[in-house]
């Protein structure tokens, strides 16, 4: 594979991990908004009143959502300018993302597995296409 073949299919990686990082830190600012406005919605409506893990205050998850969410964003952003430090961050917060999610995946079986199915697709794109660009051919 050429040089520029090569960087091209780097390039597409790193747009989707970008793209993919903005968008499951989206779904984290309204999920950690929604928990802050209307704390009922989790407790009653899609908890059946049930207590959510690590924490039984849904203020608090609201908020540790929405830093992840914002924290994923910002990253995402950055990642489109090529810096190796945004991709370190990046990997980071998704790790983080994953672990959020997962304590949660008895609460929201469905909604976890698919932030964790995203997350596991941009740590792939970050990691094994991520730097590909900055190595020599």
């Amino acid at each position: 594979m050429n040089s520029a073949t090569e960087a091209t299919e780097t390039s597409g990686w790193n747009a989707f991990a970008g793209v993919l990082l903005i968008i499951a830190g989206a779904f984290n600012v309204i999920d950690g908004l929604v928990a802050l406005a209307n704390a009922n919605y989790f407790n009653n409506v899609v908890n059946g009143g049930g207590d959510l893990p690590i924490t039984d205050d849904v203020q608090t998850w609201g908020w540790v959502v929405l830093i992840v969410g914002i924290i994923l964003v910002a990253a995402g952003i950055a990642l489109f300018s090529g810096a190796t430090w945004a991709r370190a961050v990046a990997v980071v917060a998704v790790g983080v993302n994953m672990l959020v999610q997962f304590s949660y995946l008895a609460h929201f079986p469905f909604w976890s597995l698919t932030m964790i199915a995203l997350d596991i697709m941009i740590i792939y794109g970050l990691v094994v296409y991520g730097g590909r660009n900055e190595r020599a051919v």
